[in-house]
């Protein structure tokens, strides 16, 4: 395997998950045999460091190999000094982050949406002043703050698909 040595940490049990998925996933586009995916599973389940799985996936594409043993996942040190930060993951975490970010704001304008048909439409057409204080107030104690939340998390973080730009 070409680039630079998997680093001499022992293996984390997502690692080892992952390792064994790889194998998974060569055993069924027909890279490996049955006897050949058990013996790399269970060597894969007896390695204590990335040194250890490097013989798995030698001859397997570099697609098939774990992100912690590829050379495209760079590792560079942390800023705050706590130990490596792999780039690889730091991207997939942010593209969490943005989805769960736009769920946010999805799931808080369904929330309101419904708040608004079935309490305050019924609430507005009754024209009680008192029942309609008490709907606004509880709106805006329950959604406002959400989605000003989102809204701005969206902004900071530069938009996404949909955003309004100003020309």
């Amino acid at each position: 395997m070409t680039g630079p040595d998997p680093a001499p940490y022992r293996l984390s049990d997502g690692e080892r998950d992952e390792a064994l998925e790889s194998l998974r996933t060569a055993f069924q586009e027909g890279r490996l045999t049955v006897d050949e995916h058990e013996e790399r599973s269970a060597a894969a389940l007896r390695a204590v460091t990335g040194k250890d799985l490097v013989p798995l996936f030698e001859d397997l594409p570099p697609n098939l190999h774990p992100g912690f043993l590829s050379a495209s996942a760079a590792v560079v040190p942390a800023a705050d000094g706590e130990g490596p930060v792999d780039l690889a993951e730091t991207g997939r975490s942010v593209a969490k982050k943005k989805k769960k970010d736009d769920d946010n704001l999805s799931s808080i304008m369904g929330w309101g949406g419904f708040l608004l048909f079935v309490w305050g439409l019924p609430t507005f057409i009754s024209g009680n002043v008192t029942a309609i204080s008490v709907f606004l107030g509880f709106f805006c104690l329950l959604v406002v703050p959400g989605l000003i939340t989102s809204l701005a998390r969206r902004r900071r973080r530069g938009g996404g698909p949909g955003e309004i730009t100003r020309g």
